[in-house]
């Protein structure tokens, strides 16, 4: 199968690089894959879960926070807020934002505090998703 360069960069560091024959990245609009020699375009990620398969290699999948990928002549780049394999996930620590973030939402303070509580429910519900690989949108 023809491969592509692609690079998953997080926050604090490269999470994967190399040679890859598919990438699927969660879009507001759903899921969306590109192979090698796709036309170049740029997408904006949202948390969700990102599929990949290396050269040679199985599907393999993470839990990605928001971001962006940009393809373009064959190069994938791939800018994400953090990134986990399922196995890597604290599934304590992520029930406990979710139940912090859903608090917060109730407490109805400014605009931008209910907004903030939102994107953090979202990334804790979308982690737990990928942890336990069931309800994917």
């Amino acid at each position: 199968m023809k491969t592509f360069h692609m690079s998953i960069l997080k926050a604090d560091g490269v999470f994967v690089e190399g040679e890859a024959e598919i990438v699927i990245i969660p879009t507001i609009d759903g899921k969306y894959g590109v192979k090698a020699n796709h036309a170049n375009i740029v997408f904006s990620i949202d948390p969700g879960l990102l599929q990949y398969r290396m050269a040679g290699g199985e599907m393999k999948e993470a839990f990605v926070a928001s971001g962006m990928m940009r393809f373009e002549d064959n190069d994938a780049l791939i800018l994400v807020e953090s990134a986990e394999h399922p196995e890597d996930i604290d599934e304590v620590r992520a029930r406990e934002k979710e139940a912090e973030s859903r608090e917060a939402m109730l407490q109805k303070k400014s605009r931008m505090d209910y907004y903030l509580a939102q994107a953090s429910l979202i990334r804790a519900t979308e982690r737990l998703k990928v942890k336990n690989k069931k309800n994917f949108r």
